[in-house]
């Protein structure tokens, strides 16, 4: 886990649609990497809940065969997770550490991805290449992915916070900030940041914002924990 010291995220405005909302957030700590395949069957081992894998039943994508995966995709990010199945690992790991574990919310993720800078692009300024992040690929079997720890860490030290897997934030999708909590009619879909191994550049841009339904999973999405410090 890393300290991100407190501060002020802007977001919004990246689609025509979009409000500007500034908020300030107190200071968090936030995994380094994405939660492994390795770090998720702990989970799914002492709790019984169910293995990786993706929405459409019978697709020749899945990593995970069971309750196991092959050992070389042991450090990759796990994907094929939902909303539901992340924030049931972080309450067993919150019950198994006897810390709080939590999703990052949309405005941590972002001051997070920042790593301090203010203005730019990408978590290490206005460019990206492949040796910082993972992108612009094709399925590839068990080589898709790149291990959690992949690329080039930004100031804060953290590592894939653009490409490789799209990340699950805590927040509900609002097009139009009006505070939180959200209005019940639009509790539609989660935040999720940060691009992926199948997307070009445009939207791994720290500031660019995506969305899903709660219990939807795929081959390009995974997670990272937060917590609130003192």
């Amino acid at each position: 886990m890393v300290r991100i010291p407190a501060s002020a995220c802007t977001i919004g405005a990246t689609t025509s649609h979009e409000e500007i909302h500034k908020e300030q957030v107190a200071a968090f700590s936030i995994a380094k990497t994405p939660v492994t395949n390795a770090q998720y069957k702990d989970f799914v081992d002492a709790t019984g809940h169910p293995a990786p894998e993706r929405n459409s039943i019978g697709s020749k994508f899945h990593l995970w065969n069971g309750n196991a995966f092959p050992p070389e995709i042991a450090e990759q990010p796990v994907v094929n997770v939902s909303w539901n199945d992340v924030t049931a690992y972080c309450a067993w790991l919150s019950k198994k550490s006897g810390k709080t574990f939590r999703l990052p919310t949309e405005e941590e993720w972002e001051i997070a991805a920042r790593g301090g800078q203010k203005g730019k692009l990408y978590p290490w300024g206005d460019k990206i290449d492949s040796k910082q992040a993972w992108f612009g690929g094709k399925w590839n079997g068990l080589s898709t992915l790149r291990p959690a720890g992949y690329g080039e860490p930004n100031a804060f030290g953290l590592l894939g916070m653009a490409g490789n897997v799209w990340q699950w934030t805590a927040d509900w999708y609002v097009p139009v900030f009006n505070g939180r909590p959200v209005e019940e009619e639009l509790k539609l879909f989660r935040v999720i940041r940060g691009g992926s191994w199948a997307n070009e550049a445009e939207f791994l841009k720290v500031n660019y914002r995506n969305f899903h339904p709660p219990d939807f999973k795929d081959l390009f999405l995974g997670f990272r924990v937060a917590t609130s410090v003192d």
